[in-house]
């Protein structure tokens, strides 16, 4: 989620919801609250955070999220494990 929020920029919780069920082709399909619960978590440790914006057209206010720059140092380390992970994969399914 970190990733979505750093690349799509100030994103409301159902936008962010609908981009990773478009980035996963739908094989991932979190419910409302599931996507709520981990945006108050990433909050709650700095990862990101929250501001009240206009929707576009005449919807009412909706909360957006951006990435803190704890956010961004955090996000480093995980894309660097995830690399690791991702060529120890590969070995493994080499055999």
């Amino acid at each position: 989620m970190l990733n979505i929020i750093k690349v799509s920029g100030p994103i409301h919780g159902y936008a962010l919801r609908a981009k990773v069920m478009e980035l996963s082709n739908n094989a991932l399909t979190p419910s409302e609250s599931t996507i709520y619960e981990s945006l108050k978590y990433l909050e709650k440790r700095g990862l990101i955070k929250s501001f009240w914006g206009k929707a576009a057209g005449r919807g009412p206010p909706r909360k957006y999220y951006v990435i803190t720059e704890s956010g961004e140092e955090v996000l480093k380390v995980v894309n660097a494990e995830a690399l690791v992970l991702a060529k120890l994969l590969q070995l493994v399914a080499k055999g």
